[in-house]
């Protein structure tokens, strides 16, 4: 086989099968917030560096802001809604061999919009989430066979919804532990000449705090299981287990994840470090940097993504008095 050459824009080359790159991985519906309304506003770009055979190639793109709501309704209730990129359908890939030079393009992925009614009784708390997935994609394929081009294009509408439920419970002197499911997820995938239904997965998690202190700081323990069904008729998906050890100090915390994805044969590495400065009269500037490594084959990919997050709390705070 010929020289296999990969420009990736707009996201990773392992977005590339399936329903697109799973970006909802340990992201829970838990709020903590009590008795101060709560804005938060991200932006995550992302750099990454593909090898393949020892040819390097880079690429950068940008995630769509993020905004997340949380407001106390009443005493112990609160009221959230927010935004996320689901999954991610982006990539850019040119083949070549002998006479044939293929280049394909995708664009989209499937967004996810939530409601939470969460609510803290005192030694934990307890959340319900409903969340309407939708979005577009979009695949050109272009043809260069010898003095001949061919164009092939293909559209995706995507409409769904999921809903999910956790509990947290805060031992004092012992450790806190949270429980979440996700469950009942679906996505009607719309083409020129079909509809197809797909099955998310249902995902069950358990996490863990320690109340000692280590180094001055707190450890957790995140683990993680996705159940796809077996029956499946789009893709043999895997259903994988995934781990995920923090450990946090006042404004610092740093964290590593195994995430082994639910397309075949593919895995990813990865370690979050993350700074909170206090911002006078208005909340908490954080500075996130995401590093990770992914494999599959003969592919690495090196993923750098820093996100900035500016949370407002005490602007409602002072509002209020």
């Amino acid at each position: 086989m010929g020289a296999l050459l990969i420009f990736l824009i707009n996201a990773s080359i392992f977005a590339l099968g399936g329903i697109g790159e799973d970006n909802s991985i340990f992201r829970y519906p838990f709020l903590g917030v009590k008795g101060k309304a709560r804005i938060e506003l991200a932006l995550r770009p992302e750099f990454n560096i593909l090898s393949e055979d020892s040819d390097f190639r880079g690429l950068v793109w940008t995630n769509p802001f993020t905004l997340k709501l949380a407001i106390p309704i009443t005493k112990g209730f609160i009221f959230g809604a927010g935004n996320l990129t689901r999954f991610n359908q982006s990539f850019d890939i040119f083949f070549s061999e002998d006479d044939l030079d293929i280049h394909l393009k995708g664009k989209g992925g499937i967004e996810e919009i939530y409601l939470n009614l969460n609510n803290d009784f005192g030694l934990g708390e307890a959340a319900l989430r409903g969340s309407y997935l939708f979005g577009n994609a979009s695949e050109i394929w272009h043809y260069y066979v010898s003095n001949y081009y061919l164009v092939d294009s293909f559209l995706y509408k995507y409409e769904g919804k999921i809903f999910s439920a956790g509990l947290k419970l805060r031992a004092r002197e012992l450790f806190d532990v949270s429980l979440f499911g996700e469950a009942f997820g679906s996505i009607v995938m719309e083409r020129q000449d079909s509809d197809t239904m797909i099955d998310l997965p249902a995902r069950v998690s358990f996490g863990i705090t320690p109340q000692k202190k280590l180094m001055g700081g707190r450890l957790t323990l995140f683990l993680e299981h996705s159940f796809w069904q077996d029956d499946n008729e789009i893709n043999e998906f895997r259903s994988p287990y995934r781990f995920k050890l923090g450990f946090s100090r006042e404004r610092f915390a740093v964290s590593y994840f195994y995430n082994p994805w639910y397309l075949q044969n593919i895995a990813e590495h990865g370690i979050d470090v993350s700074l909170a400065i206090p911002m006078k009269r208005i909340g908490t500037l954080t500075f996130d940097l995401g590093l990770s490594l992914k494999n599959k084959g003969v592919l690495r990919e090196l993923r750098i993504s820093p996100e900035i997050k500016l949370i407002l709390t005490e602007l409602f705070a002072r509002r209020r008095k």
